[in-house]
């Protein structure tokens, strides 16, 4: 397998044993920061594995985006058309600009003739993918923007290489659904408190203990359905 497959973890998983024919079309690709991958309610053209890059999934309505995940190197961007099962349930933009493995829609014919370990790989990410919705849910309805700030950058540094996500304010308001001076209110705080360094189009996590001791219990449900999805190396 090359090095690069195993920068994202279910493509690792994928590609495990006898390579698959279709990862000969899996090309690298640059994502842009903001760049929409696909719409809510259409057939994905390209199925999108990130390395580093971080797409979120938002649900469209007629009072704008909600956001209900995020996808980096734990997952793929195209979950419908990989299982060919139709049309996209969300829309996805990326959030924090990096790379990604594209693969062709049609290059990838998921039916009951699937080997065992990709449906393993496939469902495991689903649970996951699940999960963190579920979750979103949940930390949007009960908790401050604080909390909320919280749980989103330790679910985005879960899914990303490094401690720090290139993100402007205005753009991370819109993917945590709250006022732009709420946001600045938990930025500050969390400033204040150790657990981040705000830098011009940049944010950084100094300590990730910093950021826990601060979170909600809603990380860690997240944490523990990426954890249990993902293989152990090789």
């Amino acid at each position: 397998m090359p090095a690069d497959f195993r920068s994202n973890h279910l493509l690792a998983a994928l590609t495990r044993g006898d390579r698959p024919s279709w990862t000969e079309q899996l090309e690298q690709v640059e994502l842009s920061a903001r760049f929409e991958l696909h719409q809510q309610g259409m057939v994905a053209t390209h199925i999108h594995f990130p390395t580093s890059a971080l797409v979120a999934m938002n649900h469209r309505s007629d009072g704008g985006d909600t956001p209900a995940a995020l996808v980096g190197n734990d997952g793929m961007v195209g979950v419908a058309a990989f299982m060919g099962t139709g049309t996209e349930t969300h829309r996805a933009v990326v959030l924090h600009p990096g790379l990604a493995w594209r693969l062709p829609t049609n290059a990838v014919p998921f039916d009951g003739q699937a080997a065992a370990s990709v449906v393993k790989a496939v469902v495991g990410y689903l649970l996951s993918l699940t999960s963190q919705i579920s979750q979103t849910a949940l930390c949007q309805q009960h908790h401050s923007v604080e909390q909320r700030l919280t749980r989103w950058l330790l679910t985005a540094l879960d899914r990303l290489p490094g401690h720090e996500v290139a993100i402007d304010h205005g753009t991370l308001a819109d993917a945590l659904n709250v006022p732009a001076d709420a946001l600045a209110g938990a930025v500050t705080q969390l400033v204040g408190a150790g657990a981040l360094v705000c830098e011009p189009q940049r944010l950084v996590v100094p300590s990730r203990a910093a950021l826990v001791a601060r979170s909600c219990g809603c990380h860690a449900p997240d944490q523990g359905a990426v954890n249990k999805s993902r293989l152990p190396p090789v």
